[in-house]
């Protein structure tokens, strides 16, 4: 009778452990962490160039472009170094730990960046807030979602997270603009402390962001790394299951008996001598990148390379002179237009999944690519001419600076694509991370070229007015039919479809 009750409560418990499953309460923290931390990382680029030029790293207003360039490269590159093993520490202890991790860094690079005054400090700085900061943190998030998704919500999630950041942007230069040179404008901070370093209050504002969302992610995000929540110390299991890497259902095998009555004989299998291969076990090797995958790494890196390159160049662009090319535009304009930006891209973003439903993911893809990228790369020009006409306090120049951010809300859209089908490509649930970490080393490569380069030639541009000062904007439409041309080439594999 013990033995027959044992029996019982064993049939009772389930082979595998619950995975978490998607819920939209999960989107919503993971919506509240994505504009936290991207918003507070982002939240310098409002006064950054206006910080070198006025510490004395830059001798004029035309060498701002390259020192700017050079702390993001150098931030950017950190990232690039530290995205796998990012990926393989998400795998291993947990996207939790990534997750939390990345709050702290980004609190502690803020909290030190507004107090620099060096070229050295502030790219130290820069490249903790920024390393351990935004980019492993949206990897993370992707990879979460990619735990829990499937194919009937994947498309309202990522563009829901995508659209977070864009209110992180949102309200990241309302931080900078409101509480920069708080000397000037608050009778609580007449120290000599807050004229030295007019940009710490806002860096430890959007700290103190970080802090907040660290306890809301210790308390309301579940843990879903397979490793953590399904670990498989042997390979018992898996030659039980087949795995579909679209839907990331585990379906029994057909093919393999099935024992109906625990008092019948033992089957007998006949033995073989090939090798056993358990497909969630491996790790992820040379024979994932296929010709496909590959193509979609290439497409994706120029289109971060367009997207850092008019991210990097706006500010700049509207922090140098009308008659140099630019809008001549203060940090509260600066911080304004940003802001419109992200109201801008973040509506446009609102119908993401029914035209992803109408399109497909690739065609939509190489659609907002196009329109992105070339209206990005004209836009500069026409808009500086605007300026110089009219102003860019009227009617006119208003109106088509935000014609240009809802063109640019196309960026959104490219984004949101390619996270889909990166996650389409991901062989096994336990290849997630790799397979994302690896994606994101890839577009990190067109990240970290683009601000030195972009900026470099914009410097250029206006110092040696080659092509009439027009030399940016011919490099910057060149790339982006390039860009273009190539996203029509990719086609969705079977497994995609």
């Amino acid at each position: 009778m013990e033995a027959t009750r044992r029996a019982e409560a064993g049939e009772d418990t389930p082979l595998l452990p619950a995975r978490p499953r998607f819920s939209w309460g999960l989107v919503v923290v993971l919506f509240i962490y994505t504009a936290i931390v991207n918003g507070a990382s982002e939240l310098v680029w409002p006064f950054i160039n206006q910080l070198i030029l006025s510490v004395g790293i830059a001798p004029d207003e035309k060498s701002v472009g390259f020192y700017s360039g050079l702390i993001e490269t150098i931030a950017s590159l950190c990232v690039f170094a530290i995205v796998m093993p990012g990926s393989y520490v998400a795998d291993r202890w947990g996207r939790k730990v990534v997750l939390c991790s990345t709050l702290i860094g980004t609190s502690i690079g803020l909290i030190f960046f507004g107090v620099s005054r060096t070229l050295p400090s502030l790219i130290f700085f820069r490249c903790i807030g920024y390393a351990l900061g935004p980019q492993l943190g949206w990897t993370t998030t992707i990879t979460i979602l990619g735990d829990v998704s499937d194919p009937s919500n994947r498309g309202i999630a990522f563009s829901a997270l995508n659209a977070s950041y864009r209110i992180g942007q949102l309200f990241s230069p309302i931080f900078a603009s409101v509480l920069a040179h708080p000397k000037t404008r608050y009778r609580w901070f007449q120290s000599e402390f807050w004229e030295r370093h007019p940009y710490a209050l806002p860096c430890w504002a959007g700290a103190a962001t970080c802090i907040i969302a660290l306890y809301i992610t210790v308390c309301c995000v579940p843990e879903t790394a397979p490793s953590i929540v399904d670990p498989k110390p042997d390979g018992s299991l898996e030659e039980a299951f087949t795995h579909n890497s679209y839907t990331k259902d585990v379906v029994p095998d057909p093919n393999l008996p099935h024992i109906d009555d625990e008092t019948a004989p033992t089957r007998m299998i006949p033995a073989t001598m090939e090798p056993v291969t358990h497909t969630a076990s491996k790790g992820l090797g040379v024979g994932v990148f296929t010709p496909h995958i590959i193509q979609l790494l290439i497409s994706s890196s120029i289109m971060y390379f367009m997207t850092m390159g008019f991210f990097a160049l706006f500010p700049l662009w509207a922090f140098t002179p009308i008659s140099s090319g630019g809008l001549g535009a203060s940090e509260i304009a600066i911080g304004s237009f940003i802001s419109a930006r992200a109201i801008a891209q973040f509506v446009v973003l609102i119908p993401f999944a029914y035209f992803e439903t109408r399109l497909g993911v690739y065609r939509l893809y190489a659609y907002s690519l196009t329109i992105y990228t070339i209206s990005g790369a004209i836009g500069f020009p026409l808009l500086n001419a605007l300026a110089e006409q009219d102003g860019i306090t009227s009617i006119r120049f208003n109106m088509a600076i935000v014609l240009y951010f809802i063109l640019g809300g196309a960026g959104n859209y490219c984004t949101t694509c390619i996270i889909i089908i990166i996650n389409q490509a991901a062989p096994t649930p336990h290849d997630l991370a790799q397979l994302v970490g690896i994606s994101q080393s890839v577009l990190m490569l067109g990240q970290c070229m683009a601000p030195i380069i972009v900026l470099s030639i914009f410097q250029l541009s206006i110092r040696s007015d080659l092509l009439g000062g027009n030399i940016i904007w011919v490099f910057l439409t060149s790339c982006a039919l390039i860009a273009s041309a190539h996203s029509f080439t990719l086609r969705p594999t079977t497994s995609d479809e």
